[in-house]
């Protein structure tokens, strides 16, 4: 009888130790919360120009489309369009970074470029704590324990049944006694007395076996999971540094691609120098077998005309891509897509400014670190809050290159209201 209590209570020890580490399931706050921190990954590389984004954390995807700026606030509405799933109260930790680093950004309508989010996305959902879920109806309820019954026979079977009853403590509740009348008539209570002192002795062994047992099961437990602790913070740190690794790779490889795509445009406009160069020499060489030739008679003087005079042109452009080159150029103002006027009176070097217009204000500064940040100097570009007008304080000095117009020296401008 004593083996078996000692036993039930064993196994229950451990049950209460382990049953709430058996509970962890992904809630709608951590499923929010994953989402969120996918979105950020994705929209900051996207666009290369959202570094502000760095410095946020939010939970939330509204807390997350409240601190955007227009070009991100384009860019997180395809990753909105990824459907959330309906049964992630049944995930773990792992299928949730499993759907949001990975398959989330297998969508095809997000953009390629945003894609390298995924390791960092992937980084951060690993660092979220799931949280056990709570128990309904407010409190946990108690294991049910069997209820003995105990039948007279003689006084010392009683006295034994009571003891071993006695020993349950709190793991059980008060047992029912079976024909309480015939057992009152049968017990001895003198003879009772006299054995009250081996009840105790028994009582105090059980007690004292019951304690070894719970010191020793907690010790297990402790140095158990003081070698798991260890592991899997060892385990995470190798994760931590293995995915830093690759994220240094993912961004040196997209360095790489623009590095490779600049050398492309700077031998394609070598190439055309070239061309140039040769064209000129051999025009040159002709000239001066010309006039070795025939000397040229002498022009009589003629006095400057107005006609003589250079004309100068006035040209509407667009905005300058990350090379400085203004990618659109017009005769007349384009609303919609001219921001600078330049002119020149040669064709191949002119100033610019910010076209005076209330159109190309309205496009500029709907996007100041696209139509401003690569052609313009300024106080705080990126604060347009109140702002409806641009000044020119100092133009800009552009040449004309390979067929379009580059940026030399940057403008100055400031903003009123």
């Amino acid at each position: 009888m004593i083996k078996k209590i000692l036993k039930f209570k064993t196994i229950l020890a451990f049950l209460v130790m382990f049953l709430p580490l058996l509970a962890l399931a992904v809630t709608q706050k951590e499923m929010e919360q994953a989402r969120t921190i996918a979105a950020k990954a994705y929209i900051r590389y996207a666009n290369d120009g959202s570094g502000y984004l760095d410095d946020l954390n939010p939970k939330t995807m509204e807390e997350l489309e409240a601190s955007l700026k227009p070009k991100e606030k384009e860019n997180i509405k395809a990753f909105k369009a990824i459907p959330v799933p309906t049964d992630y109260k049944d995930w773990n930790k792992e299928k949730l970074v499993e759907y949001w680093a990975v398959t989330a950004f297998q969508n095809k309508g997000l953009l390629e470029k945003g894609r390298g989010g995924r390791l960092r996305a992937r980084s951060q959902i690993n660092k979220m704590t799931i949280a056990p879920p709570q128990a309904e109806g407010g409190g946990t309820s108690s294991p049910t324990t069997p209820v003995a019954h105990v039948q007279p026979s003689d006084t010392a079977s009683s006295q034994n049944n009571l003891t071993s009853l006695d020993s349950l403590g709190s793991m059980a509740a008060s047992p029912i006694l079976e024909n309480d009348d015939n057992l009152d008539e049968e017990l001895n209570v003198e003879k009772a007395t006299n054995y009250t002192w081996v009840y105790i002795m028994v009582l105090g062994i059980l007690v004292a076996i019951v304690v070894a047992l719970v010191v020793y099961a907690a010790n297990v437990m402790k140095k158990t999971g003081n070698q798991s602790s260890n592991e899997a913070y060892h385990q995470k740190e190798d994760l931590d540094k293995l995915e830093h690794y690759e994220s240094l790779v993912a961004d040196k490889d997209v360095e790489i691609s623009m590095l490779k795509k600049k050398l492309e445009a700077a031998t394609k406009q070598n190439s055309e120098l070239k061309t140039k160069l040769d064209a000129m020499a051999s025009e040159i060489g002709a000239l001066k077998a010309a006039s070795k030739a025939e000397p040229s008679p002498r022009r009589p003087e003629s006095k400057e005309t107005p006609s003589n005079r250079p004309v100068l042109r006035t040209i509407f452009l667009g905005r300058a891509n990350a090379r400085g080159i203004f990618v659109r150029a017009d005769r007349t103002l384009n609303a919609g897509h001219s921001v600078f006027v330049l002119d020149t009176s040669d064709g191949f070097t002119g100033t610019f400014r910010v076209a005076d217009s209330p159109a190309a204000w309205s496009l500029a500064l709907s996007n100041p670190e696209e139509y401003l940040e690569t052609a313009c100097t300024g106080h705080d570009l990126y604060d347009t809050y109140d702002v409806s007008r641009i000044i020119t304080e100092t133009s800009g000095t552009a040449v004309f290159e390979g067929g379009c117009w580059k940026v030399i020296r940057k403008a100055k401008i400031r903003y009123e209201e």
